[in-house]
C-alpha cells in the first residue's frame, strides 16, 4: 500500500466558495513546514465566524503573510516529487486557489486520506481526531 510522505492542512477566510487560503501546514514524522497566506489582491470574502475559530485577522494576514506566488514556489521547492494527504477535500480546493493566484502548477501531488488507508479506516481516524486541533499538529504519521 502507498504511504504519504506529508500530511497537508489549510486554513481559509471561509467556507464560502469565493473564501481563500489564509496558511497551510505541511508535516511528516521528523520535518514541518507552517506559512501565513498574504490575501491576493482580489482575494475579499472574509468570515468573522472563521477567525474566531482560527485566531488569524486580516490585518496580521497582511502583515506576516507571505504572497500567494511565494508559498506556491517555496512547496514547489520544498515538496516537489512527492505525495501530500490530506484529510478534507476542501484543503485540494485551497491548494487550488493559491497555485492559480501565483499561476503555477503544483510540482506534488495531494491525495486524500481514504486513498492511503480507504475509507472506513479513513472514518474511524477522522473520528479519532480532536476538532480543536490540526491533523498537522497531531502528525497523523503515527496513527498509520
Amino acid at each position: 500500500m502507498e504511504r504519504p510522505s506529508f500530511f497537508v492542512d489549510f486554513e481559509a477566510s471561509g467556507i464560502a466558495p469565493d473564501s481563500y487560503p489564509i496558511e497551510v501546514a505541511v508535516v511528516s514524522s521528523e520535518f514541518a513546514f507552517n506559512t501565513l497566506i498574504k490575501p491576493a489582491r482580489y482575494w475579499t470574502h472574509w468570515s468573522f465566524d472563521a477567525q474566531d475559530m482560527h485566531g488569524l485577522s486580516q490585518d496580521h494576514l497582511r502583515e506576516q503573510g507571505d504572497t500567494p506566488g511565494a508559498v506556491a514556489r517555496q512547496m514547489n521547492q520544498l515538496f516537489s516529487g512527492q505525495v501530500l494527504c490530506s484529510d478534507s477535500p476542501q484543503d485540494g480546493f485551497w491548494l487550488d486557489v493559491l497555485f492559480e493566484a501565483a499561476d503555477l502548477m503544483p510540482t506534488f501531488e495531494l491525495k486524500p486520506l481514504e486513498v492511503f488507508v480507504g475509507r472506513e479506516a479513513a472514518s474511524d481516524i477522522y473520528r479519532l481526531l480532536p476538532t480543536t486541533r490540526h491533523p498537522t499538529e497531531l502528525c497523523m504519521t503515527r496513527l498509520l
